[in-house]
């Protein structure tokens, strides 16, 4: 939507009478300032702001504001609706309101007219796009993609899944010369067979009721039978070396792009997995690859194939007897216009089944991920409950589409069936007539029936085409996703750092219309450690998970030495940066592969003088295989504490210059907690350190706090200082973590 949109005739007139030029921007909105609904018009000049209303047939200036008095612009949410604010000489003058549907536009309008007051470069134009819509039908297009689903052309589809054959031309080629072979060997009976009849069979008979010799018509029996059995043979090999490499290349092909989309989703951001299950994700690199990989297998070879059978099946019949070949062709539009119909319907439907199928298997995903909440809360039948309307979403879908099969199928095999009835009747009567000699007639019916099984066999691949193109569309749509955090064309390497980190007026919503950050500022000096305070939901991940560039900032920016880390090069400032989750994640594998993940070549050694330095060395070496022990799905062999400690040694032989510490002593005892705080002051020695803590007293070795509240930095200080602050929101939030660690002892003591 552009920002610029034409303003009526009856307000154009108003911006002569307050001496301004034509508008730069003139926008419209949906609320008036009581947040009912009304229309009011935002006009920007050269030189000022003015707020404009239609007023029924009486326009007349709600506001005007010279862009010299203004200092910022900003947007704030309201219930429903939203609205854009100025501030000028410190004070807070409200634009326009609107409505949610609105968000997008005029957060475009605040970003351009926050820029031009601040004096800073007008934003690109990409942060100022809202969602992009389809060229073609102007829809607003799924995130993360440029793939419109409503208009996507098929053709397209197949010509892109075409270009993976190329690396295998060779084998193509093979495979089509061994088709036309194969059509050409499966041509050669029905020709023997009225050569059979004209010239061995009826003169044969003949010869012997006539009393003459009939050895020779033996012999060329013979001949005849022996080509069929060669011709037979030759169709076997032939057939056999086909499968075999089609099985090769389909497979490859299938191969390559699901490596190719598994790449596809290791670079993509965080965001595209926050905003979908896992298990549709899973759907697409196993079921949609499997359904293609059927199709190139099967549906392709076959359908190439009965092409060529058809093709020759038609030459052939031509040169026979034109007109019949011609009666023949008779049901064929019927076919092909009752096949492009289906095509449609079916499409549509196997979309809504994929569509079924992804959401099933997220549905499971989740369940089997989380089966011990499901337990714990003795949530089975409410789960089963829900994952019976998943399944029955996919029963729906499937059967719909396989019932609308079985009902046109049969009516294509009668429609088809129809030619045969055509040729019986016509080619018996040129039989009767002399015309046509009945060997003609026998090898007729016999390509006829060749004829129309290829027919069939091509109406049935819209079967297979259905799910494949549904399938391969799925896949590109994941293949053709663009990142949003990536490195830009000319990024930095930087191999080495210090360990200076600035956040600077940092900005950030996951939802861009709802910011969580706002205005975030601190300086940190390599080597300093930084411990993160706030309620939940204040900011506190989402600094760190903006420290390791998860996200890209909506405004502001973050360095590290000097530098803004968008950039730097990912896979260097990746290196430069460790993190300790609260929740530790390890693989399926060894404690040393979980340790050296890091750092893949690294030596037992290393390893082991890593596990030392975080206290996991000890608890190792008590099970049977030590360091080759398998710790099970997600570590859930080992204990919270042990998992925890062998994130830290992954954390130490990674040697980070920035470390994360995400809450990383929760949720253990006593004494393993203070085991792991003793790893965790190995660890952040020299380096530069962010940590979030539960128990704020664990704190207390933090250079400087910075308390959060409401995504803004409400103070920064050492710990002491923090607490002298009898109004301090930091000493507010200790007396309150007291107070509940007291009642909380009474209650367990009592």
């Amino acid at each position: 939507m552009p920002l610029k949109e034409p303003l009526p005739k009856e307000l154009l007139g108003l911006l002569p009478a307050n001496g301004e030029s034509e508008p730069r921007v003139s926008v419209v909105t949906d609320l008036n300032e009581e947040t009912c609904y009304a229309v009011r018009w935002l006009a920007v000049t050269d030189d000022r702001i003015l707020v404009m209303e239609p007023n029924g047939g009486s326009p007349h200036v709600a506001l005007e504001l010279p862009l010299n008095q203004i200092t910022e612009v900003k947007t704030r949410p309201l219930v429903g609706a939203g609205l854009i604010e100025a501030m000028v000489d410190d004070r807070p003058v409200e634009l326009v309101r609107y409505s949610n549907a609105l968000v997008g536009k005029f957060n475009r309008v605040a970003k351009l007219l926050d820029a031009e007051v601040k004096g800073e470069e007008r934003p690109a134009d990409s942060d100022l796009e809202e969602r992009a819509r389809c060229k073609k039908c102007k829809r607003i297009l799924p995130q993360f993609t440029n793939v419109c689903p409503a208009c996507l052309d098929r053709k397209q589809v197949a010509k892109r899944l075409a270009t993976y054959f190329a690396p295998y031309k060779w084998q193509t080629l093979g495979i089509s010369g061994l088709m036309l072979a194969g059509t050409a060997v499966d041509l050669i009976p029905p020709i023997l067979q009225r050569n059979l009849v004209d010239k061995v069979l009826i003169p044969g008979a003949q010869a012997h009721a006539a009393g003459r010799h009939i050895e020779s018509f033996a012999r060329a029996l013979l001949f005849l039978v022996v080509l069929y059995a060669l011709a037979r043979f030759g169709s076997l090999v032939v057939n056999v070396i086909r499968g075999r490499l089609v099985a090769f290349l389909g497979g490859r092909i299938t191969y390559d792009i699901r490596t190719q989309l598994y790449r596809a989703l290791q670079r993509l951001s965080l965001s595209f997995y926050d905003k979908r299950q896992t298990g549709s994700i899973l759907a697409r690199v196993t079921n949609d690859t499997r359904e293609l990989q059927h199709a190139l297998i099967d549906g392709v070879q076959f359908f190439l194939v009965n092409i060529l059978i058809l093709l020759g099946i038609l030459i052939v019949l031509l040169r026979m007897n034109w007109q019949l070949a011609l009666l023949v062709m008779i049901p064929t539009p019927l076919v092909v216009g009752s096949s492009m119909f289906f095509w449609r319907r079916i499409f549509a439907m196997f979309r809504r089944y994929f569509h079924a199928n992804s959401r099933m298997t997220g549905t499971l995903a989740d369940v089997l991920a989380g089966i011990r909440v499901v337990k714990a809360f003795a949530q089975e039948d409410r789960e089963i409950k829900r994952f019976d309307g998943r399944v029955g979403a996919v029963y729906e879908a499937i059967v719909r589409a396989e019932q609308t099969w079985a009902t046109y199928f049969p009516f294509l095999t009668f429609v088809t069936a129809s030619g045969a009835f055509i040729v019986w009747y016509f080619g018996g009567l040129q039989v009767i007539n002399g015309s046509l000699t009945l060997g003609t007639f026998t090898a007729f019916l016999t390509l006829v029936a060749m004829f129309f099984g290829p027919l069939q066999f091509i109406s049935r691949v819209t079967d297979w085409l259905s799910r494949a193109l549904t399938a391969t569309e799925r896949i590109f749509e994941i293949l053709d996703t663009q990142p949003e955090v990536a490195d830009p064309q000319d990024a930095l390497p930087m191999p080495h750092v210090r360990g200076d980190v600035t956040l600077d007026n940092v900005v950030f919503g996951y939802d861009k219309n709802k910011p969580v950050l706002r205005g975030v500022s601190i300086e940190v000096k390599a080597g300093e450690m930084i411990g993160l305070v706030g309620h939940s939901g204040a900011g506190k991940s989402t600094v760190i998970n903006l420290i390791n560039r998860f996200y890209d900032v909506d405004g502001g920016a973050i360095l590290v030495d000097g530098i803004d880390i968008r950039k730097i090069r990912l896979r260097d400032l990746s290196e430069q940066i460790g993190i300790v989750l609260q929740e530790p994640f390890l693989f399926t594998g060894t404690i040393s592969d979980n340790i050296s993940y890091a750092k893949p070549s690294a030596s037992r050694e290393e390893i082991m003088r890593a596990a030392k330095a975080a206290n996991a060395h000890d608890f190792i070496l008590k099970f049977p295989d030590g360091y080759d022990t398998l710790v099970g799905e997600r570590g859930q062999t080992l204990s919270g504490g042990e998992r925890q400690r062998i994130s830290i040694a992954r954390a130490i032989l990674h040697n980070p210059r920035i470390l994360i510490l995400d809450e990383a002593t929760s949720s253990v005892d006593t004494e393993t907690e203070k085991q792991i705080q003793e790893a965790i002051a190995r660890l952040i020695s020299g380096r530069t350190t962010f940590a979030i803590a539960h128990r704020l007293s664990t704190l207390r070795e933090a250079d400087r706090l910075m308390v959060m509240k409401e995504g803004k930095v409400a103070e920064i200080g050492t710990h002491a200082e923090l607490l002298a602050k009898e109004d301090g929101e930091f000493r507010r939030l200790v007396e309150m973590q007291t107070e509940i660690n007291q009642i909380t002892a009474q209650a367990v003591g009592g």
